[in-house]
């Protein structure tokens, strides 16, 4: 039977260890980097990072078939069917992510019984996991899509950009404020194709081509999703491959640290694109000291919560950026720019507060934790142990009581300055219920759709077949699997779902550092944003360029090998230095 139980204990919740399954898999050196010892109840409070706590590592050993199993290649194709088939529908059949992500969790089911051997119970564990994991996720998302909805109501986005846009007086300064700076704050607050929609038309207004728009959009913010959307894609990532809270703050460093280097040069790649005469040089220092304080803030802020990762950094850029180039001749208004950044701003101060100063955090990790159980389950594949926490959830140590603060505050001081007239408030919420439900629907088919593969076995199966091909080389087609799942199912965080258990399933043959393996899995996951049609679809459509998509995609594609090839390189050289 499946334990429903829910674990009340006081203080932080720590997992507690299983690791007879995983330690038969890794040498002892990588074990004693990255495992509690077996037995183990938590890890100490060394007064490092605080992530949020993420899923128990509860990694299985390849275990004993109890029957005549498929050929070897139809195993890996069958285990492959899924991932191949959600691509196809939403490439090529045009299906919407929700509908096919959904339609390809019922061939994972039916894959994970008839192939692997899942039982009842391994399937109801399954499903259990995946949709407490999609919950966890899901009270940041949905309190975050609140305070954007109440903000763009109040027209503080839209006085955002005119303040900002005095500033903007060559092609340069255009760039690094509506493709770079601009759309990077939002992707940090909102994310979900929205800061291509703010940020392209200030660009086509400025006097780009459409086309010309979108693509250096793309480019300049890519850096920003993974720990966008109140770090929807970081959190993804973590949870579906079950990494402990220090391998999940390790993730946190080395992906914000490469993500950082990427925003410097997206910063570059789009100075190019001003041309000769378009004053790129004047902008070099510019973007040199805003790249230096966006990727710093980035760095800082994901070690503390990685939710508020893009979001602050993203509004540093755009404070930074703004009194530098005012310095230089331009004209804003500080007042309307300091009160349309002010729910952001209040809400990094307020989680880093909280987050941040250990006598705080220790009061509010006085509220008990709740976290489901577990048992183990058994497939033909191998073997899950047993789960005593898994994502534990800590009331006041989690982002949405933060969120949903705000949220408040922001609608009651918007409502002060007759930024918010009478009803606009019900429209935020009828707008906020429909964004929610949408996103939702997509999160959770995608949660379950990735745990279904785990709990079956399906992505160790995948992560076996890609290490025998390829070896030590896997760590360099690492940040292309990314890419490609984000390119073919429109969402970093869908590929991150997808994928991030096989990259470290594959970290795991390997005895490599699964943290290194899953920066190249989000890292190319990023780029793959700057190349997915979805998002050059809603892009195209709201500056009137539908029908130029393919010259979009080309265009965008000229920046995005390099940064590809940077995340390869990257990648490849902490797996092997890490």
């Amino acid at each position: 039977m499946l334990a429903q139980a829910f674990a009340l204990r006081r203080g932080p919740m720590c997992p507690i260890a299983t690791e007879s399954t995983a330690g038969a898999r890794r040498g002892a050196d990588a074990q004693s980097r990255s495992r509690r010892p077996p037995g183990r109840m938590c890890e100490p409070d060394d007064g490092g990072p605080n992530i949020p706590p993420v899923i128990e590592n509860t990694r299985r050993a390849p275990g004993t078939r109890s029957h005549v199993q498929l050929p070897a290649t139809l195993e890996i194709v069958a285990a492959a069917l899924p991932v191949v088939l959600l691509g196809t529908l939403v490439v090529w059949r045009r299906w919407a992510l929700t509908r096919a992500g959904w339609f390809s969790l019922g061939i994972a089911v039916l894959v994970a019984l008839g192939a692997a051997g899942l039982d009842a119970t391994g399937l109801a564990v399954a499903v259990g996991k995946g949709a407490w994991t999609g919950g966890w996720i899901l009270l940041i998302v949905v309190p975050a899509l609140l305070v954007y909805e109440l903000v763009q109501r109040a027209g503080a986005l839209a006085r955002l950009s005119e303040e900002l846009g005095r500033l903007a007086g060559t092609k340069a300064r255009q760039l690094l404020l509506f493709a770079w700076t601009v759309p990077s704050f939002v992707q940090g607050v909102a994310g979900f194709g929205v800061p291509i929609v703010v940020a392209a038309p200030m660009l086509v207004a400025a006097g780009f081509a459409p086309a010309a728009a979108i693509a250096a959009v793309l480019v300049g913010y890519h850096w920003s999703v993974t720990f966008g959307s109140m770090g929807s894609s970081f959190f993804v990532a973590a949870g579906t491959a079950e990494l402990t809270v220090t391998e999940t703050a390790r993730f946190a460093l080395l992906a914000s640290s490469l993500l950082a280097v990427n925003a410097l040069l997206a910063g570059l790649l789009l100075l190019r694109r001003a041309g000769p005469d378009g004053g790129a040089r004047g902008a070099i220092l510019p973007l040199v000291v805003t790249a230096v304080a966006m990727g710093s803030v980035l760095v800082g802020v994901a070690a503390v919560q990685p939710a508020l990762g893009s979001t602050a950094a993203g509004l540093a850029g755009v404070v930074v950026l703004a009194l530098f180039l005012r310095r230089g001749g331009g004209r804003v208004s500080p007042r309307p720019l300091a009160l349309a950044a002010a729910p952001y701003a209040g809400l990094t101060l307020l989680v880093v507060v909280a987050f941040g100063v250990p006598p705080v955090r220790e009061l509010l990790a006085r509220v008990p934790t709740l976290a489901p159980s577990f048992p183990a389950t058994t497939t033909d594949f191998g073997e899950r142990a047993a789960v005593a926490a898994h994502q534990p959830f800590d009331p006041l140590l989690h982002p949405w009581i933060y969120l949903l603060a705000i949220a408040f505050v922001a609608w009651a001081g918007y409502r002060l300055l007759g930024w918010l007239p009478p009803g606009e408030g019900r429209a935020a919420l009828a707008g906020w219920a429909t964004r929610g439900r949408k996103t939702a629907a997509s999160l959770l088919g995608l949660t379950i759709l990735a745990a279904v593969m785990v709990e079956a076995g399906l992505v160790s199966r995948l992560a076996e077949a890609f290490v025998a091909a390829l070896g030590p080389g896997f760590a360099a087609i690492s940040p292309v699997l990314g890419a490609l799942g984000t390119a073919v199912t429109g969402s970093t965080t869908a590929s991150n779902a997808l994928l991030a258990p096989l990259q470290a399933g594959a970290a795991d043959q390997l005895g490599a550092d699964m943290a290194a393996m899953l920066t190249g899995q989000t890292a190319g996951g990023n780029v793959g944003n700057a190349l997915t049609p979805l998002n050059v679809a809603i892009a195209a459509g709201a500056v009137g360029a539908t029908g130029e998509e393919g010259a979009i995609i080309r265009d965008a594609s000229k920046d995005a090998v390099p940064l590809l090839v940077l995340a390869a390189v990257a990648t490849t050289a902490l797996v092997w230095l890490l």
